[in-house]
């Protein structure tokens, strides 16, 4: 296990003391060298960072609540406004897209689901055909989030300098 304790956020991150909604979660911070809020935040980190092996976990904020924040009954709805100020500050607008087209089509998915099994069993076959033309959609659907994904994937390989990026296809001129 990670020991965040020894990892200060805000050191690691000084820049995002100052960002709008993170600034007054680390000024509220009474605690010694702010490790409340930096453990607060790792955790954020933890689910909201492409990067992380959590963030494809659909569960993951459960997870990091009680594993690493040790709260299970955490409320994350509470701090939605922090979640939001991180994804702002740190994210870029590709991932940002990419974060939401993943919440939307897991939301959508067990949504069609849920409503495909009521349906099915209240047998309303006006509901199923609704239904049906919506799961129609899915694939158009799947082809606009590989867009978006591959909009990340190119990002993050300019970012990272893995691949050699002409001056034209960087915009520079």
């Amino acid at each position: 296990m990670i020991d965040f304790n020894n990892r200060n956020f805000w050191k690691e991150f000084p820049e995002l003391t100052i960002a709008p909604g993170l600034d007054k979660l680390y000024k509220q911070d009474k605690s010694k060298n702010k490790a409340e809020s930096s453990l607060f935040m790792w955790a954020i980190d933890l689910c909201e960072n492409l990067e992380s092996k959590f963030y494809k976990n659909p569960t993951k904020y459960a997870i990091v609540a009680e594993k690493v924040l040790k709260d299970p009954n955490l409320d994350w709805n509470k701090y939605q406004d922090i979640v939001d100020s991180y994804r702002e500050c740190v994210l870029t607008d590709a991932e940002r897209a990419l974060t939401i087209w993943n919440e939307t089509m897991r939301l959508r998915n067990n949504s069609l689901k849920q409503m495909y099994q009521d349906a099915f069993e209240h047998k309303d076959t006006d509901e199923l055909v609704k239904l049906d033309k919506m799961l129609a959609l899915t694939p158009k659907m799947f082809d606009d989030y590989k867009k978006i994904k591959q909009d990340y994937e190119e990002e993050k390989v300019q970012r990272k300098g893995t691949k050699v990026v002409s001056i034209s296809d960087s915009d520079e001129i």
